[in-house]
């Protein structure tokens, strides 16, 4: 399972980039693939925000029959 990344990482990752850190440079000084930044760039370009989805199943969902 993927690891989970705190809101404030994601944010202090993305003050870095607009601060003028690469993105590869990024990724080395967190340890973070670029993958991930750039899944997190198309999230806030699409929600407007990077928060992560909620974990587990949705409410309402009957998951055993």
């Amino acid at each position: 399972m993927a690891r989970r990344y705190s809101y404030d990482l994601r944010m202090k990752i993305f003050k870095a980039v607009d601060d003028g850190l690469s993105i590869v440079k990024a990724c080395k000084i967190f340890n973070i693939s670029r993958n991930t930044i750039y899944r997190w760039k198309h999230l806030k370009r699409e929600t407007g925000d990077i928060k992560a989805k909620p974990y587990g199943t949705a409410k309402g969902y009957i998951w055993h029959l």
